[in-house]
């Protein structure tokens, strides 16, 4: 019988771990046991993609009455991608430090509350923030296209398909499947240099108290702000060097006066269906932004240097094609800004 007590009491003892492990454990147990409040995440990863596609599958909408559009049959799957100008041109997310490339480093500080009835209940807080060596990021060139039905991934009855916008034997596009629209970065890419208060990002998954979704916040000095800026395409066609032409510009952003343009105010999220409008992504800002340089430089239609063989050759006195100028606005803000995406 003394037995069978011992080795009862050695069973509970031996289990008694295992059953302490099961417990549930919330924020404040964490915060007893870690000696902070929520969870600290660090991280560091560069991000790097092929192709990232958007794609809508049942072409244009064909609307009612008398807008009723039924000819020709425009109802195929296409979609729009982004991607490099080869496959072996991968578009890359990278940190800066000073002019310098690193790997990107992040914080994330995440943290939960049971919120109040008035705010609609709990949420998740997810506090974003850069490692202190991320002095900006630099975006990789790439462009957009138009692509057919056949260069894009599917999934039919739970089997999936991979496509590709890239000829495997060119690396390029696929000729008559895949046409550029618009190229960015030019040669370089695009850089966006970072204030000394570095951006962060505001997260709130379930109830929104702080009123959306992702509330942003610091401030950054530029975007493509070195030399005259980040030469955009719209692409019409190509030259005997494969360069795109069509209109072009190079974009230049930055602070007003060499004063940081800061991000808090701004905001993005989802929005739900209320009553005739359908919802979706937005972007925007409340109130008066800070004041703000935007450039358009070098504005150019067609393609430069080019000269009409058509025409008389005093057209134009006889001049090449070459940039119209610059445009743009200094000291310029935006108020109670808000654009939304739907559907496609």
């Amino acid at each position: 019988m003394k037995k069978n007590k011992k080795l009862g009491c050695l069973l509970l003892l031996l289990l008694s771990p295992y059953s302490i492990a099961m417990q549930p454990m919330d924020d404040q147990s964490l915060a007893t046991m870690t000696g902070q409040d929520g969870l600290t995440i660090q991280a560091q990863a560069n991000v790097e993609f092929k192709q990232l596609s958007m794609i809508d599958n049942d072409g244009l909408s064909y609307g009612s009455g008398s807008s009723l559009y039924t000819s020709p049959d425009y109802t195929k799957r296409a979609g729009l991608v982004i991607g490099g100008q080869t496959s072996s041109s991968p578009i890359r997310v990278v940190g800066l430090n000073g002019s310098s490339e690193t790997i990107l480093g992040f914080n994330a500080v995440i943290d939960s509350d049971v919120g109040t009835v008035l705010n609609k209940g709990a949420f998740t807080n997810i506090a974003l923030s850069f490692n202190s060596n991320i002095t900006g990021i630099r975006i990789s060139p790439f462009s957009v296209y138009a692509a057919s039905e056949s260069t894009l991934s599917d999934i039919i009855s739970n089997s999936y398909t991979k496509s590709t916008i890239y000829d495997s034997s060119t690396l390029k596009p696929k000729a008559g499947l895949a046409k550029e629209i618009v190229r960015v970065g030019g040669a370089s890419g695009i850089d966006i240099v970072f204030a000394a208060n570095k951006p962060t990002v505001n997260i709130q998954l379930g109830a929104a108290p702080q009123g959306h979704m992702i509330m942003f916040g610091g401030a950054i000095n530029s975007i493509c702000g070195s030399g005259s800026g980040c030469n955009i395409v719209a692409v019409s066609d190509y030259d005997g060097s494969n360069n795109p032409y069509g209109i072009g510009f190079d974009f230049k952003f930055t602070g007003y006066n060499n004063s940081p343009f800061g991000l808090t105010g701004f905001y993005a999220g989802i929005e739900g269906k209320n009553g005739t409008d359908s919802g979706g992504l937005v972007f925007g800002n409340s109130g008066v932004s800070d004041k703000f340089n935007l450039s358009l430089n070098n504005v150019i239609l067609g393609q430069s240097g080019s000269s009409s063989t058509t025409y008389p050759s005093s057209t134009f006195n006889g001049l090449p094609n070459a940039s119209i100028g610059s445009i743009g606005a200094v000291g310029a803000s935006v108020t109670n800004l808000k654009m939304k995406v739907s559907g496609m």
